[in-house]
């Protein structure tokens, strides 16, 4: 009989812990009332963040995340020290906008290849005509103009929250 109690409350045990551990807290950066471009941490997550009071950006990894602070590797911060975030690499809008970049530059190289191979075909010698020039360039350019459209901060303040919230509220 002594057993058996030591074995339902080891199994009771166990099931609390599970409980607790899948019971998981997500810091969440959100701009006013849409939910759609929110973006989420989660324990074990990098974290590039400026502090309140410092001028430089700070790298981390996530350790914990409570109600009041997160528990950082080499840090732990309460949510209103953070003055901004850096969401260059975890934004998926970044990503996208990543790939679009890259098509006018290859637009571009591909223009100039077709244009040095037509040249070398009917001349013999590589010249490019003003025309290839002129819409290489502004291809360039308009790659160069849609890299400076990412997202690169997240600065805390006015309709930019940080929350903390548990896993079953997040849905």
């Amino acid at each position: 009989m002594y057993l058996f109690n030591r074995g339902i409350l080891l199994i009771g045990l166990i099931v609390f812990v599970q409980v607790e551990l899948f019971a998981q807290n997500y810091l969440i950066l959100q701009k006013g009332a849409n939910q759609k471009s929110r973006i989420s941490y989660e324990v074990g997550d990098e974290l590039i963040y400026l502090q309140k009071g410092n001028d430089y950006y700070i790298r981390d990894f996530i350790r914990e995340i409570d109600k009041d602070y997160i528990a950082l590797r080499e840090n732990v911060l309460s949510l209103k020290q953070i003055e901004a975030i850096d969401i260059r690499y975890k934004d998926e809008r970044n990503q996208t906008l990543a790939n679009l970049t890259m098509l006018p530059f290859a637009g571009a190289g591909l223009l100039l290849v077709a244009g040095g191979i037509n040249s070398l075909a009917d001349d013999g010698s590589l010249q490019y005509s003003s025309g290839v020039l002129t819409t290489a360039a502004a291809l360039i350019g308009s790659g160069f103009i849609l890299k400076s459209l990412r997202y690169k901060k997240f600065k805390v303040g006015g309709k930019r929250k940080i929350m903390v919230v548990r896993e079953n509220e997040l849905e």
